[in-house]
């Protein structure tokens, strides 16, 4: 039995694969701004001299089941006659994918349970938490152990063609957090009475301090630090050029184009920061030729090949 929130065993709770997952991936290079606030960037493996998006999100759809159902609804549907992965798409409906925020929101639970080894404790889409308004609810809720301490994680996540844009939006969104703990209290308030039922692997007595934990007010709260992941996906124009040339090393040069460019994104980042102290920040940076297409792509694989039809 826990007697605080950083004895309780989250990474028994962690759903994501992390070698899985970091697999898809030949780059990662990071920019510290501070001990607290560090921005990663991520670039996707080639496959025949292009970055393997098709099976990334090939990857990404086969990962839906675990991000929307916890283990007790997935074997409830099974149960009751129903395949899991079918039921857990019908959630991914037919929005436009370009608007649509979910496929950043699963990729952002990937991110976080597998490098931050922070476990999500609410399965957000498959609840009425949030369900009729995407902009104003955080875009995911977790908590694990960083640098030894008990750590609460409120997550948000951007996808804009646009890399200025793309940081601007995800920093209102955390700002609304970060800057108003009256927002904080609210997330939170929801998320408790929508909490994951893995946390029933659990003991008892740690899944009651928990619930108690996420109660701005009491003793247990102030065991945290809070958090910020974000995950931002934006077209880096000279990664087209990149592959539109045909060039024998792709990944090579994507990987000196983004060593070349990273300091300057983290300091638009860092310029782009709210006046705030004590602030703790994650930034997983994936740049891709094209978000427009990705979307597009994102769509077409979770419909089983349908195109997205946009009325005129």
């Amino acid at each position: 039995m826990a007697s605080r929130i950083k004895e309780i065993d989250w990474l028994k709770l962690i759903k994501v694969d992390r070698d899985t997952f970091l697999n898809w991936f030949f780059l990662h290079e990071e920019e510290v701004i501070s001990d607290d606030i560090k921005v990663k960037f991520y670039s996707l493996k080639c496959e025949n001299n292009e970055l393997n998006i098709e099976g990334f999100i090939n990857y990404l759809y086969c990962e839906v089941e675990k991000y929307v159902f916890d283990e007790k609804e997935i074997k409830e549907l099974i149960e009751d006659g129903h395949n899991p992965l079918e039921k857990a798409l019908s959630y991914f409906g037919d929005i436009d994918p370009l608007t649509d925020g979910r496929y950043g929101e699963l990729i952002l639970y990937l991110f976080v349970e597998s490098v931050l080894q922070a476990p999500m404790i609410v399965h957000k889409i498959s609840q009425t938490y949030n369900n009729n308004d995407q902009v104003k609810g955080a875009d995911g809720i977790f908590i694990g152990n960083i640098n030894d301490k008990a750590t609460l994680l409120i997550g948000e996540s951007k996808m804009r063609n646009n890399f200025n844009l793309c940081v601007g939006d995800v920093m209102e969104s955390l700002g609304r957090f970060i800057t108003d703990f009256e927002t904080v209290e609210r997330e939170l308030d929801v998320a408790k009475k929508h909490l994951s039922r893995n946390l029933y692997d659990l003991e008892r007595s740690d899944l009651d301090f928990i619930y108690q934990s996420l109660r701005v007010k009491q003793k247990e709260f102030k065991e945290y630090s809070i958090c910020y992941p974000a995950f931002l996906m934006y077209k880096e124009k000279k990664i087209g050029k990149i592959i539109d040339e045909d060039l024998t090393e792709i990944e090579n040069e994507v990987l000196k184009l983004i060593k070349s460019v990273k300091t300057k994104r983290a300091n638009y980042i860092k310029k782009s920061l709210p006046d705030v102290l004590d602030i703790t920040l994650e930034f997983f940076m994936m740049p891709v030729k094209d978000v427009s297409s990705f979307r597009e792509m994102c769509y077409q694989i979770f419909h089983n090949g349908k195109k997205y039809e946009r009325k005129e």
